[in-house]
C-alpha cells in the first residue's frame, strides 16, 4: 500500500534517513523542515499522514499538532509524533490528537511497516 506521507523534522541527517526509508516502502515523502513549513504543506494538500517532530523550530510540533486537529479541512489527517522519548511530549501529543508516536534513534529498516502499523 503506498500513502502520501508529510515528514517534518528540522534534522537534515534524519531528514535523509527517515526520508529514504519511507520512499524504500512505497511512500511519497515531503519533507518540511519547520513548523510554518508543515503546516502549510499539510493545508495546501492533506497527506495520508503526518510524520512529525516534536521539537520543530518556529512553531513546535505539538502546535503543529493541535492546529491542525481544531481545523475541520486536516483534522482527519492521521499525526505520528516523532520524539526522543520525552514522556510528557508523547502524553500531550496524544492528547492533542496524534495517533501514535515512534521514538528517536529509530530502525530505519522497519519505518515504513512501523508508520503502517500505527496508522492502521
Amino acid at each position: 500500500m503506498s500513502f502520501r506521507v508529510v515528514l517534518a523534522e528540522d534534522d537534515p541527517d534524519i531528514q535523509f534517513v527517515a526520508g529514504t526509508a519511507l520512499q524504500r516502502s512505497g511512500c511519497e515523502v515531503e519533507i518540511a523542515g519547520d513548523g510554518r513549513a508543515a503546516l502549510a504543506a499539510i493545508i495546501r494538500n492533506p497527506p495520508d499522514a503526518v510524520l512529525l517532530d516534536c521539537r520543530l523550530p518556529g512553531i513546535s510540533g505539538l502546535e503543529v499538532c493541535r492546529r491542525l486537529k481544531i481545523d475541520p479541512a486536516t483534522a482527519h489527517v492521521p499525526i505520528v509524533l516523532l520524539t526522543a522519548a520525552q514522556s510528557h511530549e508523547i502524553e500531550r501529543g496524544l492528547a492533542l490528537g496524534a495517533c501514535g508516536y515512534l521514538t528517536k534513534p529509530f530502525n530505519a529498516l522497519t519505518l515504513g511497516d512501523e508508520l503502517r502499523a500505527i496508522l492502521s
